[in-house]
């Protein structure tokens, strides 16, 4: 670059000589050859040739040019009589002589004295002039001021260009730059030669260089614009673009960016200005950067759009560094680092959209990169659509998605979905998705009070089920013998008091079928399950069944659940029954209503829970009745503390609280036959331990214990009427009230017997006031395919019919 500003540096080496000279009032004549500075001083027409300019030559030394002079003059006065002293200057300087070269200073005024003594010959006008061409530069330089002044006025009066050119150069060297001008421009005018233009041309830049010096040395800017508006010749230009550089190279930068402004120098302005230290330096250099449409400006605007990515983004200013990022790639490609960057910020500021745009299009060019597939499962937690969009899209993205769900997926119980995703545990443990079979039989049986206060129940089921895509689902024909205490004499049933023995039913038998579906997602379970059952029983048989719902969320798991089911208390309230002379059927209570559970986890291994029931109890000859039944737990896992062989252990305290709107459990028409207390508080603890999960065998143990208070109001023996006129439709049930110990335990297992082969069962005990019940069952199950292991959700008591929830 600075290559071009060979002659400028010239000028100003030249200029910044004469200014050091003007400050002591005395100028050296610069070291230009006549020739360069075309003093070219023209003959006056006459016999015998003027040599000044030869002389000139001769006394600077300059012998190629004396030379080609002395040449000229021979060519156009043939006649020409060569002085002697003239010859031996031009042997002596051409080496021609022995001896040293000395300046001939008086030659010029012996010729001249010789030309004045030829005969008919008049004095030259020109004649000053003349002489003061052939004194020596230092004579012509210590040349009085006024004298010089004197010169000038008769170089105006003559008018010729060669003593315009000879005057404008002493007039530089004596300081006298207005004079010079005139000189150099009266020359430039009368010059009839070009390179006498040139000269004078030459003249007046060495003036303006001198000027310029002078406002360079000032940093007089405004100076220095005059001078370049003014001048039409380039020449102020390329000086200032010199002076430029040459401040640049001094690293005076502030100065140096001027003065490339001045001349509309971008290249120079955007070095000196990233060479400054000042934000506001570097601002400027990336803002004329990126408003050069060049291609070395556009790559420097990129790199300045990259570095300000970076930095916005170290400092937090990520709103910046998203438009530096997305300016940058409009242009040039992105790197994946600085697409990532995009995302990085993105994410920070909680722009899920662009984020999401960015972390694809780094992950459309890494498909492995582990890191930018996470932020995008991340980011859009939340997004389903989003997720399944990319799952499809990116491997990495369905990787993450399913090791996720997985992780989630087993502590949750959410077995099938684990296999699903092809968890290596669950995966082990059990072909799921296979066609299976399961044969099973429970009983289960409550005894109180003497007579109806008894109640049996054996059943035995046959069911089939699978998997298809997301659902698990089972269908079964059950078949179930009911057997209940019969009334005493003096009992109120049916209508009355009996008076004698009871004939009438106290057990029959009977067939159902049922249906159910279990659908498992990465944060949410839904199950949902229908019967219809007891086709023959006394009561018609009605449509029973729920549905359920789970949110799992981060620490926090939501379930609610839509019921309608059969009150299982009594054969009145489960199936109906006759009244004492098998005339007249009623009960079979319906309830429904919804549950809801809300369990919290709210630190390491402890966590809270909440339930609530609200429902409404209908049936067939019986009163309606409402219910509210609430629930709260606090549970510690004691696992980790006791055995590695533990899934968890939780154990913790509970308080209970059930209320029913009437007291309907008594046995005469308009009651239910099941237990309705008006309040049944219990306060104590539990505990809760399952073994691990994909074992060959697993076992889950559970128990209570607590102090409870029941109370049940004295309401109507016949809440609806319809008695015999010869019973007392103003009869009460009777107030009581008790309170004591309650509790029950609960043991579950399975085992596999091979790899298509397993067997499960319960076992369970509770007590309360006036109130005993036991339960059992066992189960056994064939699944095609091959298994090495079992999970908790095929123990038999975890599924949600059971349950109440679709955990």
């Amino acid at each position: 670059m600075k290559t071009r500003f060979t002659r400028t540096s010239l000028y100003l080496a030249l200029g910044a000589l004469a200014t050091s000279l003007v400050s002591v009032q005395a100028y050296g004549q610069a070291k230009t050859t006549y020739k360069e500075k075309d003093l070219g001083i023209l003959p006056a027409q006459q016999d015998q040739p003027d040599l000044t300019g030869l002389w000139y030559h001769i006394n600077e030394r300059q012998i190629q040019q004396a030379n080609e002079e002395f040449t000229r003059l021979k060519a156009r006065y043939p006649t020409w009589q060569v002085p002697q002293e003239v010859e031996t200057e031009l042997n002596r300087i051409n080496g021609r002589l022995k001896g040293t070269i000395k300046p001939v200073v008086s030659a010029p005024r012996e010729s001249l004295q010789a030309l004045k003594k030829q005969p008919n010959k008049p004095a030259s006008k020109a004649l000053p002039l003349e002489q003061f061409a052939q004194l020596t530069p230092k004579a012509r330089a210590n040349t009085p001021k006024q004298k010089v002044e004197t010169l000038i006025a008769l170089s105006n009066q003559l008018k010729r260009t060669d003593f315009y050119l000879l005057m404008g150069w002493t007039a530089i060297d004596k300081g006298m730059l207005e004079m010079a001008t005139q000189q150099f421009s009266q020359a430039q005018q009368s010059a009839v030669r070009d390179i006498d233009k040139q000269s004078a041309q030459q003249g007046l830049n060495s003036v303006t260089g001198i000027k310029l010096q002078q406002a360079l040395s000032l940093r007089d800017t405004t100076t220095l614009e005059q001078f370049l508006k003014s001048d039409n010749s380039g020449y102020v230009k390329e000086v200032l673009q010199g002076a430029a550089w040459q401040q640049y190279d001094l690293k005076n930068y502030d100065f140096a960016d001027a003065l490339f402004s001045l001349v509309n120098d971008n290249e120079g302005r955007y070095l000196s200005l990233s060479a400054q230290s000042s934000d506001t330096a570097k601002q400027s250099a990336f803002d004329l950067a990126c408003s050069v449409n060049t291609e070395v400006f556009i790559r420097r605007c990129a790199d300045g759009l990259a570095s300000r990515q970076a930095q916005f983004y170290d400092t937090r200013r990520y709103k910046q560094s998203i438009e530096s990022g997305e300016a940058l790639a409009r242009l040039r490609p992105l790197s994946v680092d600085e697409q990532a960057l995009i995302g990085w910020a993105a994410k920070e500021i909680q722009d899920t959209t662009t984020a999401t745009a960015a972390f694809e299009r780094v992950l459309a060019k890494t498909p492995t990169d582990a890191v930018i597939a996470n932020e995008l499962v991340t980011i859009n937690q939340d997004d389903e659509a989003t997720l399944n969009r990319l799952a499809l899209r990116y491997s990495a993205v369905k990787s993450i998605l399913q090791e996720r769900t997985t992780r989630n997926a087993w502590p949750r119980k959410q077995f099938w979905l684990a296999y699903q995703n092809r968890d290596a545990r669950g995966v082990t443990a059990q072909t799921k998705d296979g066609l299976s079979a399961v044969y099973g039989i429970n009983t289960r049986s409550r005894s109180g009070s003497e007579g109806l206060g008894n109640f049996d129940v054996l059943s035995q089921y046959i069911g089939i089920g699978s998997g298809y895509e997301n659902w698990l689902w089972q269908v079964s024909l059950d078949y179930k013998q009911f057997y209940s205490g019969s009334p005493q004499v003096g009992d109120w049933f049916g209508n009355d008091q009996l008076s004698g023995a009871f004939s009438g039913i106290s057990g029959f038998e009977d067939k159902g079928l049922r249906a159910e579906a279990h659908y498992q997602a990465p944060d949410f379970n839904f199950y949902a399950n229908l019967e219809y059952a007891m086709f023959d029983q006394p009561v018609g048989a009605k449509v029973t069944g729920q549905i359920s719902a789970t949110k799992f969320l981060t620490s926090t798991t939501v379930a609610a659940t839509l019921f309608r089911k059969a009150k299982e208390d009594s054969l009145l309230s489960q199936t109906g029954t006759f009244n004492a002379d098998h005339a007249k059927p009623w009960g079979y209570v319906i309830e429904s209503g919804i549950r809801g559970l809300v369990a919290h986890a709210v630190a390491d291994n402890w966590s809270v829970a909440g339930t609530a029931q609200v429902s409404r109890l209908e049936g067939e000859q019986v009163a309606d009745n409402s219910a509210l039944s609430l629930r709260s737990d606090v549970s510690y896992d004691i696992a980790t503390m006791i055995s590695p062989m533990l899934d968890y252990w939780r154990v913790g305290p509970f308080l209970s609280y059930t209320s029913y709107g009437k007291n309907l459990s008594g046995f005469t028409v308009g009651n239910g036959g099941y237990f309705s207390p008006s309040q049944f508080v219990s306060i104590g603890g539990y505990s809760e331990l399952l073994t691990l999960e994909a074992l060959n065998w697993q076992v889950k143990l559970r128990s209570s214990l607590a102090l409870s208070r029941v109370e049940q109001d004295d309401d109507l023996r016949f809440p609806i009427g319809g008695a015999f006129p010869t019973a007392d439709e103003n009869a009460t049930l009777g107030e009581s009230s008790d309170t004591g110990l309650s509790g029950n335990f609960m043991a579950e297992g399975q085992y596999r017997i091979n790899h298509n082969w397993i067997v499960a069962g319960y076992i369970g005990k509770a007590f309360a006031v006036e109130y005993q019940a036991f339960e059992a069952g066992i189960q056994i199950r064939w699944r095609e395919g091959r298994g090495a292991g079992v999970t908790s959700d095929e123990l038999l008591l975890s599924s949600p019919r059971l349950s109440g929830f679709a955990l």
